[in-house]
């Protein structure tokens, strides 16, 4: 059993992972053993504060400094959350309180001296400053803060004008990267009140106001930066970026156009070469491929036949970018290629629109017109088959599908170029880090690939062929691999990439570049969405691993395939819930099956069972006992109940 002194750590360790749920369980956990311990009252305190609770906040701060008057943490954070409230006197007190405490600390002079400035104390707010400043030449935060007093009382000179107006701006930057938007445009402002024609101050003030949603007055400060500096490519490239959540898609492909010709001078050459042309669809429709077949383990995939000998050098890449019908993140998925788009014999790039309605010719065109090879389907052939097709109509020595709801960071291609020019033939894939993001931009989730190292990782068929950590966004398969194992598998539609990254480990090694180089958009309107509230995920999980069973190596295969099982029907289990919400109840008896499917173990049936008494599973619980009653007494034990019966295990 733990210690009253090893919770109040674990809580610590908690909270600063940002495990906000469990911090507070253990610190409530110390206080039901010690309701007056300092520490674990100072905790709640901070963690109320973080969620936005400010009453309950200064509350558990105050029965802190009661029980120990001089916890100077407690002090310094009550100060923070009275002037984040504009209780300004009360965060002076409180400030004071705390440099009586320990008069050597700088950052306490400088939030002091911001309280009095608030205050319109001017004078003592730079005594204030001054002795931060004195604490810790270097801290940036006082110097701004001294800058923007003096300038208030007019006492600075053109050139520390401009001097703290960059400070400012810096600043700014360091709060934006550190997600503190609020503070950063509160930088970025003072920098423009110092130096009005700051190009970049403009420019950050844009892309921090469009990150708050506040998509017009982010227009007005990326406009302000092209009256400043018309040059400024990444000012047009945030445009884009606005216009296209706007859904004024024309206007968003011109500023990503003009954009991409400012900051990358390939692409200007290029799109300046060629004309525009008009959209005649019998000049782009995509060949009629028939593709044979390769067989790996009891299975057969489509055949990727070899690159046609020619005396054209070949890419180094292909990004196949699949479309079809929608368009809300297309050109921001483009943009992020062309930005980082070297030339013809560098990268092809081609778009396989399967044939939506209308063509989505116009739209390519306009940003990658003369660059980007457009084919448009007859008709719909299925995503997997359109995968297919522009795997085999690629030319590149490495393949990049990417679909149109997902982007490149800077340097994707650049970074994995310098690893994969030198591997050797035995690498048949590449992999980076990747960010999910939701609708709203926001980062909800980020793979580092935790334990692998930049290179040929040995482990790495043991962890892909267990579950898969990756997104099409962040990989690259080596053409000559897909020639000898196949394409995607037609028959699986839910988790076919998975399906072959085990596939390509199985033969050869990847390449690991762990660095956060692409992201995955989460988003109402994706496939994912679609198949999770039908509950049909499950069934897709399954033939994942029974597909990968028989080719995995004969030394490994047991064992990866006995916790892949563990793992998806576990993950079944805790995927019933999202079509429960949507009162699917089907879809919900399907992810159960599936679980049971791929795993009837009777810890998967304990923990089914576990479930079904929790209040989030009543609905479904209470269709199972209407089931069972609904049937008669007398047949309740007859074949045919058993067999309509949705958890009777085939």
């Amino acid at each position: 059993m733990k210690t009253n002194s090893q919770i109040l750590q674990l809580a610590v360790k908690y909270h600063r992972a940002n495990r906000l749920n469990q911090a507070e369980q253990s610190y409530r956990q110390v206080l039901k053993h010690q309701p007056e311990n300092p520490e674990a009252l100072y905790g709640l305190g901070v963690l109320a504060q973080q969620c936005g609770k400010p009453q309950i906040a200064e509350e558990l701060l105050g029965n802190a400094l009661s029980v120990q008057p001089d916890l100077l943490k407690a002090w310094f954070s009550l100060g923070n959350l009275h002037q984040t409230q504009g209780e300004l006197t009360k965060a002076q007190s409180a400030y004071q309180q705390a440099i009586a405490l320990k008069p050597d600390i700088a950052p306490l002079y400088n939030n002091l001296g911001y309280a009095l400035q608030e205050q319109g104390k001017l004078d003592e707010a730079i005594v204030s400053y001054q002795k931060a400043l004195e604490l810790e030449p270097n801290c940036t935060e006082a110097d701004v803060n001294l800058g923007n007093t003096l300038n208030t009382q007019g006492k600075l000179s053109p050139d520390k004008q401009l001097y703290y107006a960059q400070l400012n701006h810096k600043l700014g930057v360091a709060r934006e990267q550190a997600g503190d938007l609020q503070n950063a445009i509160t930088c970025y402002r003072q920098a423009i009140n110092l130096q009005p024609d700051f190009a970049e101050a403009h420019y950050h003030l844009g892309v921090a106001l469009q990150a708050q949603g506040k998509l017009e007055a982010g227009i007005d400060c990326l406009q302000t930066a092209l009256q400043i500096n018309p040059n400024y490519g990444e000012a047009y490239m945030c445009l884009g970026l606005i216009y296209q959540t706007q859904q004024r898609l024309n206007e968003a492909a011109a500023a990503y156009r003009q954009g991409l010709k400012l900051i990358n001078p390939h692409y200007a050459a290029a799109i300046e070469s060629k004309p525009v042309s008009e959209f005649v669809p019998e000049e782009y429709a995509s060949p009629q491929l028939e593709l044979g077949e390769v067989t790996v383990g009891n299975y057969q995939f489509p055949a990727i036949p070899p690159v046609p000998a020619s005396e054209q050098k070949r890419p180094f890449f292909s990004v196949i970018i699949p479309l079809y019908n929608r368009k809300d993140y297309m050109l921001e998925c483009l943009a992020s290629v062309l930005a980082q788009w070297q030339g013809e014999e560098e990268m092809e790039i081609l778009v396989m629109d399967n044939a939506s309605e209308p063509p989505l010719y116009d739209l390519v065109n306009a940003i990658g017109g003369g660059i980007v090879h457009y084919y448009l389907n007859s008709e719909n052939i299925g995503p997997r088959r359109n995968f297919n097709r522009g795997i085999a109509l690629s030319r590149g020595e490495w393949i990049h599908l990417m679909p149109e709801d997902e982007y490149v960071l800077p340097g994707y291609y650049s970074r994995l170029k310098s690893s994969l020019a030198g591997c050797p033939d035995s690498v048949g894939a590449a992999f980076t880090g990747y960010e999910n993001i939701n609708e709203k931009r926001k980062v909800v989730f980020i793979q580092k690939h935790q334990g692998m190292n930049k290179g040929i990782n040995q482990n790495w068929l043991q962890r892909i062929g267990v579950s898969n950590p990756l997104n099409p966004c962040a990989t690259l398969i080596r053409r000559a691999a897909h020639e000898r194992l196949g394409a995607y598998d037609l028959v699986n539609l839910y988790t076919p990439d998975w399906e072959i990254y085990k596939r390509i480990a199985s033969f050869y090694d990847w390449w690991c570049e762990p660095e956060i180089l692409a992201r995955y958009r989460q988003h109402s309107h994706n496939m994912s969405s679609e198949v999770f509230l039908a509950g049909a995920q499950g069934e897709y999980y399954r033939m994942g691993i029974e597909i990968s069973e028989s080719y995995l190596p004969e030394e490994y295969c047991a064992e990866i395939t006995a916790k892949s099982r563990h793992i998806y029907s576990h993950r079944c289990l805790s995927e019933v819930a999202i079509p429960l919400k949507v009162d699917n109840l089907a879809g919900a008896f399907r992810l159960i099956q599936a679980a049971l499917k791929i795993d009837s173990s009777a810890e998967t049936v304990g923990k089914l069972f576990t479930w079904l008494a929790t209040e989030e599973a009543a609905p479904l619980r209470n269709a199972i006992a209407s089931k069972l009653i609904s049937k008669s007494a007398n047949d309740s034990n007859s074949e045919e109940t058993l067999k309509n019966f949705y958890f009777a295990y085939p």
